[in-house]
């Protein structure tokens, strides 16, 4: 929904050793079988609730050695539900103080006005880094190494 990205792959292995490479078990992330060319993963974030990182993995044979693997990572719902509330209750505030009189000028204003757009760079620039960690650990899995 709010934060997400694609990436593609090519491995010179066959899709049924591809897709049981990609479901091997490690602690950092779980990864199911949806049908035969669609796996699930899922990275929970392990300090509370939220900012756990959903993927969506396609599997498609290009020769009978070589595959394509896309995935998509975004956050799960709770993480963009939680998000949107903060932004929607904070600009919501600060439009009816608007309407209220209050200076445009003022510290609370201001405050609440700049704090989801920060909130949102922050929340980006960490989804940056979470996508590049569940990428090397795809990448490991693919290449029968240990995962990071």
């Amino acid at each position: 929904m709010l934060f997400i990205k694609k990436h593609s792959l090519v491995t010179e292995k066959p899709i049924n050793i591809v897709r049981d490479e990609l479901k091997s078990s490690t602690d950092k992330i779980s990864v199911t079988e949806l049908n035969e060319t669609k796996l699930h993963g899922l990275m929970k974030n392990k300090y509370g609730t939220g900012y756990d990182i959903i993927s969506d993995i396609n599997l498609k044979s290009i020769s009978s050695d070589k595959t394509a693997v896309e995935i998509k990572n975004e956050f799960d719902l709770f993480t963009n539900l939680f998000l949107i509330a903060i932004f929607v209750a904070l600009w919501g505030i600060s439009i009816y103080k608007l309407i209220n009189g209050e200076s445009i000028l003022s510290f609370e204003l201001i405050l609440m006005l700049a704090f989801p757009i920060i909130g949102a760079l922050i929340t980006k620039s960490s989804f940056g880094i979470y996508d590049k960690r569940i990428m090397k650990i795809y990448s490991s899995l693919l290449n029968n190494k240990e995962a990071n």
